[in-house]
């Protein structure tokens, strides 16, 4: 697989203190491989496309079935000669692909997905420091260094509700959790996470309704393309004054 298609360059807005300027970012690119049993859908993996034969086989062989049984493989599916039946009861669907990713297909999930229709802002001297205000709030990375973090935010920067987990989408799993009992209102809310924006980190997102989500690191190819249909504002890199917008900048005042 060559560096072009595992690397994507597109535009964004850059800001840098009260500068703000138009731009463009290289992404690396997150595209879905499905794996199919006898041409039954099994699981769908979120992966950086290239070595795709390697990853499969790593990953049959986590789950304890036959290498040999890769039968085909494309640019977006592996072929297995194997029975469905033989993925029941095995972690491959969840492990795999972060959650409900590797449980229905790319397709449906965006079916399942409601764009996002408040006008909700915020201002990028506020999104600044929401960083550091989750940081703050994680009481098990400061005794541990080891977990990741989602934090749930008010326009005028005050935390509403943060959580932790080793995994992303565990945090933020839990963070809307949370949320959806405590009747929270997610169009009038910001969504700030620890770690890198994939695609399944946006794809809660949005199936949770807030209109912004931002985090400390980059995001995907592909979190940036459901970010932009489904009308969420995606920030990355925000490092004090810095960050890089690569949706819906117009949330961003």
């Amino acid at each position: 697989m060559s560096i072009v298609a595992q690397v994507r360059e597109i535009a964004i807005e850059r800001f840098d203190g009260e500068a703000r300027r138009a731009t463009r970012d290289r992404v690396v690119v997150e595209a879905p491989l499905q794996l199919r049993a006898r041409g039954t859908p099994v699981a769908t993996i979120m992966r950086t496309p290239g070595h795709d034969l390697e990853l499969v086989r790593g990953l049959l062989h986590a789950e304890s079935v036959a290498a040999g049984a890769i039968a085909q493989i494309d640019d977006d599916a592996v072929e297995l000669d194997l029975p469905a039946a033989a993925f029941v009861g095995r972690g491959l669907l969840a492990s795999a692909a972060c959650g409900v990713c590797g449980r229905v297909a790319i397709a449906d999930l965006e079916l399942r997905a409601r764009e996002v229709t408040a006008d909700t802002a915020i201002a990028h001297g506020v999104l600044a420091g929401l960083p550091d205000a989750l940081r703050a709030a994680q009481s098990v990375f400061a005794d541990t260094g080891g977990l990741h973090a989602a934090g749930l935010f008010t326009t005028d920067g005050t935390l509403v509700a943060a959580r932790e987990d080793v995994g992303r989408h565990n945090a933020l799993d839990k963070l809307i959790g949370w949320a959806i009992g405590a009747k929270i209102a997610a169009a009038d809310h910001v969504i700030v996470v620890s770690g890198r924006l994939g695609y399944e980190l946006a794809q809660k997102t949005v199936m949770f309704g807030a209109p912004i989500l931002a985090a400390v690191s980059a995001p995907s190819s592909l979190a940036i393309e459901l970010a932009e249909r489904f009308n969420v504002a995606l920030v990355g890199f925000i490092r004090g004054a810095r960050a890089n917008v690569y949706a819906h900048g117009w949330r961003i005042r």
